[in-house]
């Protein structure tokens, strides 16, 4: 097997949640260019026009469906991609912890009475809280507070613990991976809003802007799905870190998708004291960084001044994880997908 090539899944359709979101719809690619059938859950109202351009059996539900109606759907699929959930959103605790525990709950108590031998589950770094030092996949998770700027986090981490009950009760082969944030076409949080910053006279950079930051293109994530799919592992629950697949700097972010958007670049070095006090500012006056509501601008700050704490050494050791597309191509194709959908620039 090269390394970009992919192991081979389990028999019979994929079933797959999340397939009109930003990870989903990439899994879904990735999926079908492989002559992979996806039965993708969609609801009533999603935009289902990418998935049945692929050739994705379409099924409409929702996470909030009985278990037993979600087996149905289930029945006949060799393996379930699990990418729905709520994120970053001014929701109340009630409602994302309904959306993405009790949703995770139900697909998993599906999967298993589906007969389904293998999951894998999108969580997030987020899981890790507010840390900036380096993480792996043992290190301690956040305990997470209830209100809005936390409910992403705290949502992650009991997600993980259904998903977790799961492959040790079932003997299911269980995948965990958690993302950091995630750009790429049909991102309508981060991408945007560093491409409406390109319409300023000035982008101004934290710091001198070099550093690499976490972030990974969401169509090498899928690829990480697809191997988790297909690799050899034992029942059980196994956790990767898919922190960040290049050296993407903001400085690099910016330039890779000004030429697609027809921008000009003109960086501004914010020096790393003013940042630092601007940012401790925002927070006082309870701001929302733009794209990620529940991150405090110290948090963000740090991310983008320090290097990227979220390893994903393991991924590649145990998956042979090497990302298919380059840094330059995936900047390319977010810029062009953001220059044919104004709507993501208003």
């Amino acid at each position: 097997m090269t390394a970009h090539q992919s192991p081979a899944v389990p028999p019979g359709p994929v079933f797959l949640t999340g397939g009109t979101g930003l990870v989903g719809s990439h899994v879904a690619e990735r999926l079908r260019a492989e002559g992979i059938p996806v039965r993708a859950l969609h609801r009533p109202t999603s935009r289902t026009g990418h998935l049945e351009r692929l050739g994705c059996d379409l099924v409409t539900g929702d996470l909030l469906d009985s278990p037993e109606d979600l087996e149905q759907a289930m029945r006949g699929c060799g393996a379930l991609v699990h990418c729905a959930a709520v994120v970053y959103s001014d929701q109340p605790w009630s409602r994302v912890r309904a959306l993405n525990v009790g949703g995770t709950e139900a697909v998993v108590e599906a999967a298993v009475q589906a007969g389904i031998r293998r999951l894998v589950h999108l969580s997030s770094v987020a899981v890790y809280g507010g840390t900036l030092e380096a993480v792996d996949e043992a290190s301690p998770l956040t305990s997470g507070p209830t209100h809005s700027k936390g409910a992403y986090a705290r949502s992650k981490k009991e997600s993980e613990a259904a998903v977790a009950a799961a492959a040790s009760d079932s003997g299911m082969v269980v995948v965990i991976l958690r993302p950091s944030v995630v750009y790429g076409e049909r991102d309508r949080l981060f991408s945007p809003v560093v491409a409406r910053a390109l319409s300023w006279p000035i982008q101004p950079v934290l710091g001198r802007g070099d550093t690499p930051i976490p972030a990974v293109y969401a169509g090498n994530l899928a690829h990480a799905v697809v191997l988790s799919l297909g690799a050899e592992l034992v029942q059980g629950l196994h956790v990767f870190n898919v922190g960040g697949d290049h050296r993407l700097s903001q400085r690099r972010l910016y330039t890779g998708l000004a030429a697609p958007l027809g921008q000009r670049v003109r960086i501004l070095p914010i020096p790393e004291l003013l940042v630092r006090l601007g940012a401790g500012l925002a927070d006082a006056l309870r701001l929302g960084v733009p794209g990620a509501g529940e991150l405090s601008f110290r948090r963000a700050a740090a991310l983008a001044l320090r290097p990227n704490p979220y390893s994903t050494a393991r991924l590649a050791e145990k998956l042979g994880w090497d990302p298919p597309v380059p840094l330059a191509e995936a900047l390319e194709r977010t810029g062009r997908w953001l220059a044919s959908e104004p709507n993501t620039l208003s």
